[in-house]
């Protein structure tokens, strides 16, 4: 493998006219992954640090879950060792004293920072007030925010979207009360709440944003390749973007972004040092229903793809997926990387 180029710095003048506590200094490089609701665990940040995201985001955490010490929330929140890129976790709750003390749980030492979530779109969190259901009432998204911030050691963050719908885009004023809160910064899902997954991310309302915000502002949303994710930087003028489902078809991402040549990759090989991570945190079957996931994103838009993936989920052995996922991809050996076309409609769900 070639030596990585140096990571892409970030701007220092910005950063220091828009950051706060040099969090957003210690990112690796402006290439971010997303928290994604039941994939973004220690094992897939872990996979992802390697791949040199820039910086790492939990899935999605009850605060009440962890105050009920549920043993499956506690894992969500672990963080693998020594890893190279700031590790946040992502929290949500509608009320600030979970937020606080589910914060005030998780280890500094490892924690870089507490994520609010502000743009889950699923009924059965806006309906108790949190996720996108926050962002209704910017006024009081501040106090919210406020308290949380003077109540926490780790740096704030929050990810929210465009609004809870085109009558409602409150992106502009939701930005000012989290700057006003004290956060070190705002990643921004370019869809409203009403949207789910559906249409286009709005890339420009997130660059209206950051032309006009004091805080350094993250975009989000569609990002299916290198060259876009440049591109949204560079013409955007956010500080960084994330990326969510296109690393989940093409891992390598980040690491094109960075610019490295990925023409060789190897997506069995890449199947097994995922495997080996996950033996070492779950079970037999947890590790197969991994496997078989990762396989199935990584096999997508190669011929056969289909009825590869029909073939995984009809086994229970994960020594058979290995097998066949073996078989799968020294027969696409030869065959050129997938695109990940705009017009494709691939994982339409999710919490962000």
């Amino acid at each position: 493998m070639k030596p990585l180029p140096p990571a892409v710095p970030a701007d220092a003048a910005r950063t220091e006219n828009k950051g706060r506590g040099g969090l957003f200094a210690r990112a690796r490089n402006p290439f971010w992954l997303a928290p994604m609701a039941g994939i973004t665990d220690v094992v897939f940040r872990r996979l992802m640090d390697e791949m040199q995201a820039g910086v790492l985001v939990s899935e999605l955490v009850s605060a009440k879950g962890l105050l009920f010490n549920s043993a499956k929330t506690r894992k969500m929140t672990e963080v693998h060792a020594n890893p190279g890129a700031p590790v946040g976790v992502q929290l949500f709750g509608e009320s600030a004293e979970d937020i606080i003390a589910a914060a005030q749980g998780l280890c500094r030492e490892t924690v870089a920072f507490i994520d609010i979530n502000l743009g889950c779109p699923v009924k059965k969190v806006v309906k108790k007030g949190s996720g996108a259901a926050l962002m209704r009432d910017p006024g009081y998204l501040e106090k919210y925010l406020s308290r949380i911030r003077q109540n926490i050691d780790h740096p704030l963050t929050v990810k929210m979207r465009t609004g809870w719908s085109d009558e409602e885009l409150t992106i502009h004023e939701c930005v000012e009360a989290a700057d006003r809160a004290g956060c070190e910064w705002v990643a921004i899902h370019g869809r409203t709440r009403a949207q789910g997954y559906e249409g286009r991310a709005d890339w420009d309302l997130i660059a209206d944003v950051a032309r006009k915000a004091q805080i350094p502002i993250i975009g989000n949303g569609d990002i299916r390749s290198a060259r876009q994710a440049k591109d949204r930087l560079a013409e955007t003028g956010v500080d960084a973007v994330m990326i969510g489902r296109g690393a989940l078809r093409n891992p390598w991402l980040f690491r094109e972004c960075l610019g490295e040549d990925t023409a060789e990759r190897s997506p069995f090989t890449l199947l097994c040092r995922y495997q080996e991570l996950l033996a070492g945190c779950y079970d037999t079957r947890n590790t197969l229903l991994r496997v078989r996931k990762f396989a199935t994103w990584l096999a997508f838009g190669y011929p056969g793809a289909a009825a590869f993936r029909r073939g995984l989920f009809e086994t229970h052995s994960l020594a058979v997926v290995m097998r066949l996922a073996d078989e799968f991809f020294r027969q696409a050996a030869h065959l050129p990387a997938p695109r990940f076309e705009d017009s494709e409609a691939f994982m339409m769900g999710g919490h962000g």
